[in-house]
């Protein structure tokens, strides 16, 4: 990484670590101790990206589980995306699952940020729960280190991914919470159940469908927004010819609610 992370506001506390892996019918994924001690980031106001991966093994009482509502620390105002991976790799998030847009006012206190798409958890995959920042400065709020590597990624571009710890700088942990439920909503209740993408895969011409849409979003694996494209119809022919090959997220926006559903373009 060739930027330089800029450390703010220092003070000792101690640390810890809980899934609280009870059977339950809620429970809160987390690292943090809770107890706020710094603000990590780029002086430019630059994007940055940054987030906490969870295990299967930290993820074996869970199965048939949803994540619902993530909720971060929230110390100095900004812009930006939730972006929720779901994958084996062990050198940073790769398959991207869920996006969504989300905004932090300066509150010194938790904000919660309920999804708008439950994402159902694979047991047998990692977990990413991950945030990057379109203005601000110092956006990545931090907890004294809890002692886990996966409590700490952070990359510049949300392609290349690396432990905070081996990039200059201290060893944190993020505070960044999921709550994750056995009773959570599904699409149906969301109202937007008949929504449709196809073909998938799909080589020039995307079409989507839903009642009531308002807007569509493409976004690429890094959560960069790569078109958009506002609804006249309940359908819309979206010309993909020039696009690149890989999987890509479509944000479906509608009267009743969102959901997003991942394509492949060859």
């Amino acid at each position: 990484m060739k930027k330089i992370f800029t450390v703010l506001t220092l003070m000792l506390v101690m640390a810890s670590f809980s899934s609280n892996a009870q059977q339950k019918d809620e429970a809160w994924l987390e690292y943090d101790n809770g107890v706020f001690m710094t603000d990590i980031g780029l002086l430019t106001g630059d994007p940055i990206y940054w987030g906490n991966m969870f295990t299967p093994s930290q993820l074996a009482d869970f199965d048939g589980y949803q994540l619902i509502k993530v909720k971060i620390w929230d110390h100095t105002p900004y812009n930006g995306y939730l972006i929720i991976y779901q994958d084996n790799s062990e050198t940073g998030p790769a398959e991207m699952v869920y996006m969504q847009q989300y905004s932090v006012e300066g509150t010194n206190d938790w904000t919660e940020i309920e999804l708008n798409t439950p994402v159902v958890l694979d047991v047998t995959k990692n977990l990413w729960i991950t945030f990057n920042n379109s203005d601000g400065e110092f956006t990545i709020p931090a907890a004294d280190d809890c002692g886990d590597a996966n409590s700490r990624w952070i990359s510049e571009d949300g392609r290349e991914w690396a432990d905070a710890s081996t990039v200059g700088m201290p060893p944190f942990t993020w505070l960044i919470r999921g709550l994750i439920s056995n009773e959570g909503l599904s699409v149906i209740e969301l109202g937007v159940g008949n929504a449709m993408v196809h073909p998938n895969p799909a080589t020039n011409v995307l079409n989507v469908s839903a009642n009531n849409m308002l807007n569509v979003r493409i976004f690429d694996m890094t959560g960069r927004e790569v078109s958009r494209h506002e609804a006249m119809a309940n359908e819309v022919a979206i010309d993909i010819a020039g696009y690149q090959s890989g999987l890509y997220l479509v944000r479906i926006e509608t009267e009743a609610g969102v959901i997003v559903k991942k394509v492949t373009i060859q």
